[in-house]
């Protein structure tokens, strides 16, 4: 993965310049751990509506409930990594900008598979591109800003 990851970022260097590498390359590994957590919250979501027969509104907070917490600490120490002692304060601004995140999912989600009739999976997959972005920019900018 690091190979992968390097290789971006000189890319990036390239194209962006060399004082937005930090940038690119956190939101690279951002990215990354986003795939985890889509894959964590796409099996929680399709547990708890397949199995479990939920409505795929309480299924997604469930999802995400699960998802943001391991995203947060995979973030802190790999993609910010930071170190210092404020832990608490920390995930409780993670998980709001991540509630922020959910609220914007849930709107799209609803409109994708009420209005636009998709397929609920594809519907959340679009959602969370659009996601990431907002995501990542209110981690970047608020949760962790000094980092």
């Amino acid at each position: 993965m690091r190979p992968l990851i390097d290789s971006l970022t000189e890319y990036l260097s390239l194209k962006l310049g060399q004082h937005n590498v930090k940038l690119g390359k956190q939101f690279i590994k951002f990215c990354v751990v986003g795939v985890t957590n889509l894959a964590i919250y796409l099996v929680v979501y399709w547990i708890m509506t397949r199995l479990f027969f939920w409505h795929y509104l309480p299924a997604s907070v469930v999802g995400f409930i699960i998802a943001v917490t391991w995203s947060f600490f995979i973030n802190r120490k790999w993609t910010f990594r930071h170190d210092g002692k404020d832990h608490g304060r920390q995930y409780l601004t993670f998980v709001a900008a991540n509630l922020i995140g959910m609220a914007v999912n849930l709107a799209l989600l609803s409109l994708f598979i009420e209005v636009f009739k998709m397929y609920d999976i594809a519907a959340q997959l679009v959602c969370s591109v659009i996601v990431a972005f907002i995501n990542f920019s209110l981690n970047r900018f608020w949760t962790f800003r000094n980092h």
